[in-house]
Parts: C-alpha cells; sequence; structure tokens
C-alpha cells in the first residue's frame, strides 16, 4: 500500500482508494516519462543556470488540514491490587508478565489471626445460642429452689401473723392482771414492724440497683422514649436516602444503556462505574437499615425494661410509707399502753385490730410470693426472646466477617489483565489497605507526554488492562484549539513501523502544561482496534484531521496570494500570465480551496525557482509543470496535493 492510501481518512470508501492507487501508478509512470524527456533536452543545454516557469492544474477533489503530535501508548485501565490488612507475605502465585483472570489466587498472607478471629467468632455464636436455649426453657434447677423457699416464708408469715393474732387474744384477758404485758406487747409490735421496715428498706435497696428512686427511672423512660424517637427518626432519613440512591441507580442504568446504544465506550466504562458505586451505595444503606432496626428493638427492649424498674420502685415506696405508718401506730400502741391503765380495753382493742392486719398482711404477701414465682416461671416475653435472638443474629454476623477476613487473607485477581509488577516476597510485610484502579484518560489533563494511568507500585500486585490502547499526545495551543471531541485520526507506533492503527479522540484536557515555555495540551485517543504487540509506554505518532473540505476546486498553495476574498492566483492564458481574483476558502496542508474565480483544468503559475544546473548536462528554457486536478492533501508523510493524487469529485 502506497504512502497517500496509508493515510487516507477513515470516511474515504474502498472503490475511491483503489481509483486513487490507480492513478498514482499512471502518474509515477507519467513522471518518470517526464523526466527522462526533461533529462534529454536539459542536458544538452550548457547554461549554468535556468528559471523555470512552474505551473500546475486547477482541480477538484478534498482539501485536507492536519495536526499532529507524539504521544505514549497507555492502558485504558490499571488496577493496584492489596490484600485488604497488612500482614506477612506466605505465598506470591504470579509473576509479571504473567496473564490472569478475574478471581485467579496472586498471593497469600499468614491467615493465623483470621483462623482465631473465626474460632473466636463461632464461639461466641456457641454461647449466644445457649443463652438462647435458656431463655427458652426457663428457670434453672436453683432458681426454682429459690422460689420454694420465698413461698415457705410467706407461709411462715402467715403462721406468725396468726399466732401474733392469738397473742393478742390472750392479751386482753391478760391485761386485767397486767398492764405491763400491754406495754410489753405493745413494744413487741414495734419491734416486729421496725424489722418489716428494714426488709423492706433492704428490698427498695436491691431494687433500686440501676435507678436511685423512681424519679430517676422516669428520667431514664423519658431517655428511652428520646432514643426510640431518634432512631425512628434516622431509619426514616436512611429509607429516604435508600430511594433516592435507588432513583439515581435508575439514572444511571437509564444512561448506560443509552450509552452501549450509541457505542460511546467512554460513556459504558464511566456509567458502568456508576452503576456499580450506586450498589454499593444501596448495600451499604441496607447494611444501615438493619442496623437502624437492631436500634430500634434494642430502644424499646430498654424501654419496657426501664418502665419495670419504675413501677418496681413506686411499689417500694408505698410498702415502705405503708411500713412508717404501721411504725407510727405502734408508738402510738406503746405511748397509750404507758399512759394510762385505765385505757385497757380501748388499748386491747387496738391490739386485736393490729393482729388481725398482720394476718391479711402476711397472707396478701404469700399471694403476691406465690403469683411473682408463676409470673418467672411463665413462658419468655417477646422483648427476651428478641433480645437473646439478637445476640444470636449479631454473633453470626460476627462469625461472618471473621471468615470474610480469613478469606481475604488471599488476594484475587479483581479483572482479566496483565501483571505489570509484583512488590512482595514470601516473609516479608505487606501493609494493606485493599485495591484500587485508574484509567489512562484521566491523567491527559496532568501529563503532556503521558506516562500511563495508575503508575505507582504501592499494591502488592499491579495489573494492566491491554484492551482498548489509548494514547496521551501533548499538542500545541493552535493546534489543540482546532481539536474536538470524536474527530478521526491515525496512529503509527515506533515499535510497529508497517502498521497505521486508526482512532478517534475522546478526551482534550481543559489545562495546559507547561515546559521551558512550551504550552501545551494534552489529548487522550482511543486506538479503534488493538494487536498484540502493543504494550503501554510505547512511543506513537498522531494525525488529527482537523477540517476538510470535499468536491471543491483547488490549487497548490504556492499559487494563492493573499487570502479570503482579497486573494489572487496568476493564471496561464495563451502563454500570458494573467492576475486574477479569486475567493480563497480552507487552506489544507498543501493545497487551497478556491471558492470563486477558477474553473476546473486551468493553469495557474507557481512561484518561480532557480535550479543551479551544470554546464555539461543542462540547457536553457523549458517549464515545469505540477498537476493538482482534484485530490486530497494532507500534511507529514505523503502529502497528497504536490502529485495532484487525482481521485476526481
Amino acid at each position: 500500500m502506497s504512502a497517500i492510501t496509508d493515510r487516507l481518512p477513515a470516511g474515504l470508501s474502498r472503490d475511491r482508494a483503489q481509483r486513487m492507487r490507480v492513478f498514482n501508478i499512471l502518474l509515477a509512470v507519467l513522471l518518470i516519462v517526464a523526466a527522462v524527456i526533461a533529462y534529454l533536452v536539459v542536458g544538452q543545454s550548457s547554461t549554468s543556470s535556468s528559471n523555470a516557469v512552474r505551473t500546475a492544474t486547477v482541480g477538484k477533489g478534498v482539501v485536507l488540514s492536519s495536526v499532529s503530535a507524539t504521544g505514549t501508548l497507555q492502558a485504558p485501565q490499571q488496577v493496584t491490587a492489596n490484600f485488604t490488612t497488612s500482614g506477612r507475605v506466605v505465598t506470591v502465585d504470579v509473576k509479571e508478565g504473567e496473564t490472569v483472570q478475574a478471581g485467579q489466587p496472586l498471593g497469600t498472607i499468614d491467615s493465623t489471626s483470621a483462623q482465631q478471629g473465626v474460632s473466636q467468632a463461632e464461639a461466641g455464636l456457641m454461647s449466644a445460642n445457649a443463652n438462647l436455649q435458656t431463655t427458652l426453657t426457663g428457670e434453672t434447677p436453683q432458681e426454682r429452689a429459690q422460689d420454694a423457699l420465698s413461698i415457705a416464708q410467706a407461709r411462715q408469715s402467715v403462721a406468725n401473723a396468726k399466732t401474733a393474732l392469738k397473742v393478742a387474744k390472750r392479751s386482753v384477758a391478760l391485761d386485767k392482771l397486767s398492764s405491763s404485758s400491754s406495754v410489753s406487747q405493745a413494744q413487741q409490735q414495734l419491734k416486729t414492724d421496725q424489722g418489716q421496715l428494714q426488709v423492706d428498706l433492704a428490698k427498695q435497696t436491691t431494687d433500686s440497683a440501676t435507678y436511685a428512686n423512681s424519679d430517676a427511672a422516669a428520667a431514664a423512660v423519658t431517655a428511652d422514649k428520646a432514643k426510640l424517637a431518634s432512631d425512628q427518626s434516622k431509619q426514616q432519613g436512611d429509607q429516604q436516602s435508600q430511594l433516592v440512591w435507588q432513583q439515581q441507580q435508575s439514572s444511571d442504568q437509564s444512561s448506560l444503556s443509552t450509552a452501549k446504544a450509541n457505542n460511546d465506550l467512554s460513556g459504558i466504562a464511566n456509567y458502568t462505574n456508576a452503576v456499580s458505586y450506586d450498589q454499593s451505595q444501596l448495600n451499604a444503606l441496607a447494611r444501615i437499615l438493619q442496623a437502624d432496626g437492631f436500634a430500634i428493638t434494642a430502644d424499646q427492649n430498654q424501654l419496657s425494661t426501664d418502665q419495670s424498674a419504675q413501677s418496681t420502685l413506686t411499689s417500694d415506696a408505698a410498702a415502705i410509707k405503708s411500713d412508717e405508718q404501721k411504725l407510727a401506730q405502734d408508738h402510738t400502741a406503746v405511748a397509750s399502753a404507758k399512759t394510762g391503765v385505765t385505757s385497757t380495753q380501748f388499748k386491747d382493742s387496738q391490739s386485736l385490730q393490729s393482729a388481725r392486719q398482720q394476718v391479711s398482711s402476711a397472707q396478701m404477701g404469700l399471694k403476691s410470693a406465690i403469683l411473682g414465682i408463676k409470673l418467672k416461671q411463665a413462658p419468655p416475653t417477646p422483648a427476651a426472646l428478641a433480645q437473646a435472638r439478637s445476640s444470636v443474629l449479631q454473633a453470626q454476623i460476627a462469625l461472618a466477617n471473621a471468615r470474610l477476613a480469613l478469606a481475604d487473607t488471599t488476594l484475587r485477581a479483581p479483572i482479566d489483565g496483565v501483571v505489570a509488577s509484583v512488590n512482595g516476597t514470601p516473609g516479608t510485610e505487606t501493609s494493606g489497605g485493599g485495591s484500587s484502579s485508574s484509567s489512562a484518560s484521566a491523567s491527559s489533563s496532568s501529563s503532556a507526554s503521558g506516562t500511563g494511568s495508575g503508575s505507582g507500585t504501592s499494591g502488592f500486585v499491579t495489573l494492566t488492562d491491554v484492551t482498548g490502547m489509548q494514547v496521551v499526545a501533548p499538542f500545541s495551543e493552535i493546534d489543540a484549539a482546532k481539536i474536538r471531541v470524536g474527530q478521526a485520526a491515525t496512529v503509527t507506533v515506533d515499535a510497529l513501523p508497517n502498521e497505521t492503527f486508526a482512532a478517534h479522540v475522546i478526551a482534550v484536557a481543559p489545562t495546559a502544561t507547561s515546559s521551558s515555555s512550551v504550552v501545551t495540551y494534552p489529548v487522550t485517543f482511543v486506538l479503534d482496534s488493538s494487536t498484540s504487540g502493543l504494550k503501554p509506554g510505547m512511543t506513537a505518532n498522531v494525525d488529527v484531521v482537523v477540517a476538510e473540505v470535499d468536491n471543491v476546486l483547488h490549487v497548490e498553495t504556492a499559487a494563492v496570494h493573499g487570502s479570503g476574498r482579497s486573494a489572487t492566483v496568476t493564471v496561464l492564458q495563451n502563454g500570458k500570465q494573467v492576475s486574477v481574483p479569486v475567493v480563497a476558502g480552507l487552506t489544507g496542508d498543501s493545497s487551497t480551496a478556491i471558492l470563486s474565480g477558477l474553473k476546473n483544468g486551468e493553469t495557474v503559475v507557481l512561484p518561480t525557482v532557480s535550479i543551479a544546473t551544470s554546464s555539461s548536462t543542462f540547457g536553457s528554457g523549458g517549464t515545469s509543470t505540477t498537476s493538482t486536478t482534484g485530490g486530497a492533501t494532507r500534511s507529514r508523510g505523503g502529502g497528497f496535493g504536490g502529485f495532484g493524487g487525482g481521485f476526481g469529485g
């Protein structure tokens, strides 16, 4: 393939390229013949130098303008794979240059600590299951023995109260014999009631282990309600965030579908990452909402516990108040016994009444003890079951996390790719930190030469995705202003001199870089096809077509004087040179479009060139004519305008 056809734009049809190739062959033959004739004619002249009138023919075809630069091949994605936690490297399973598949082991670190974590989590789960079983089965034999003892004590209290009543009745009969016995009986009663007060005070002390009094318990209940309301409000907020992320994911998925329909590789990559990121946010919110549910359940359990404590403390205060009232009555009874023997009948009546009250109180205490034990031995409440089951669930989560940490001691390839570097050896320590990735197009805004994205070597293994290679090249500020995303380009690689690759612009850096006072803008290209020989870091030469006009009259740029509507061209008419005003259009790499003023096939005069010759081989006179009939003009590497490259319009 000729140098001209190699550089044709991707949009030219195959038959036009074929006609171009045939014309170039014919043109080459004509040039050889013309060179031979010129040699024979000029060789007969003995003149030392001659001035040739150079001409060109007005042609019709394509005028192209292009810019070029040299950059570096880069991989579209580079992943730094690393362990999630630090540890001592045990094995390294890959080497540089090796091709790996996603999920393939890359290496392992010491798993001793992670295995211990799994064992501890398993033990915790066993303990939580045992606690749940205890909650389901109820009291232990020891607790049931304690309950039986409490009932026996309550029965003994009833018996004691009845005995006291009998004593009171005997005292009435004996009061006639001894008033002092009444005083003694009243004092004994006082001691009994004081003992009851001490019992009730001791019970209040036991019940106030959590809260000092009912007011403190009431404050705790108020705080519990506030915390429950706060957690419920947080749950609503997290649910709203989940809805927002679901809508965002739906939008990104729609954009991804549009990008796929348009074959927008950059959009596909961006929106694929966006959809993945949306999903990670939804997964995190799901875990947060689950934690919110656990927190609300815990708040409700705490509220129930504190309300029960408040009720118990209120009951204790009432019992103590009742005991204090009894003591006041006992003091009154003692005082009455001491104040007069004459009030014996009244005093005895009070004693009998007090004794009967003691019997009633003891009987009520027995009933209360029996009822309390029935409540304790009843099936577990939903709150207790929920608490026990919550502990089991938390233990299961801890075990799952421990097993995940154990699995993470083996590092696996996150993508298909080639191992670019390995930075660990068995026995060394790795810092962990997890894996990260970067793309080549992101680096074009920070590096004019483009050294490849994600070039850091802090990870355990660096993987490079070599599909869809990219080129980052710096363009001057004048050339960069002409480049737009989507423009076609051709790429040649120094390492593969016989191959040319089609490409297109995917990014133009919005900010410039400056080196030695030279301002450039990095531009990123993606190759439309690739071969196995392409590797990141290779030097690449890029040509970008920045302007094109088709089916237009054009002449060599050297024949045009001025520009636009002020341009003129010297036309050869009947052997005479005539200056003709024209309207000049696009100035290409070697030809200029003529919008009006000339006709196809006219002959225009090029600037005169003096040619030094040997007196023995060249003669005077003669003309040099270059045809520009139809054709496309390009700059570097086989410009078309000089030969006319006719593939006419």
